[in-house]
């Protein structure tokens, strides 16, 4: 189920672009190669991210995380470099769930926009497809629903990725 919102965005763009990313992959090896097998480069179908429990900007707890009613909280960034993308795809949340020692829980995920779009940057999220957002924009999404990032433009994307459960 989409949803969407937007939370002013009170934070210092340069103190999450200064984060050590890492290099990483969608863990569905099969989706992957169902991609590549059809023309797709698995050397594009990437993305660098930032997880707990690395030291985060203290704007993250402070103030972006209040905005989000969630238990068992999950933070990460992401940043697309030009020409990185991840087609259209569902979550496992493998490590997640493990680490939460969760089993069935409808799990939400939240991706809020640290920069204003520029474009060719699109995110899409079950038959949502977004071209265009500003600084604090967020989408979610719960559980299975698919969803894609693609960063066809000449600059990185950064957003935060929240996971969690819904409280109540």
């Amino acid at each position: 189920m989409f949803n969407n919102g937007h939370i002013d965005p009170k934070w210092n763009i340069d103190e999450f672009k200064a984060l050590d990313y890492k290099f990483d992959t969608h863990k569905d090896d099969s989706l992957l190669n169902d991609f590549a097998n059809v023309g797709h480069s698995k050397m594009y179908m990437t993305l660098w991210n930032y997880f707990q429990p690395n030291p985060f900007p203290s704007v993250m707890f402070e103030y972006i995380l209040p905005h989000f009613d969630l238990d068992c909280i999950s933070v990460a960034i992401n940043m697309f470099t030009p020409g990185q993308y991840l087609p259209m795809h569902s979550d496992l949340y493998g490590k997640y769930k493990q680490y939460h020692n969760l089993t069935d829980e409808n799990i939400t995920r939240y991706v809020i926009m640290l920069e204003d779009s520029v474009p060719g940057q699109i995110s899409q999220a079950c038959d949502i497809t977004l071209g265009q957002w500003r600084a604090g924009d967020w989408i979610s999404w719960e559980n299975d629903d698919p969803h894609a990032v693609y960063n066809m433009s000449t600059q990185n994307r950064y957003a935060i990725q929240l996971t969690g459960v819904k409280k109540g």
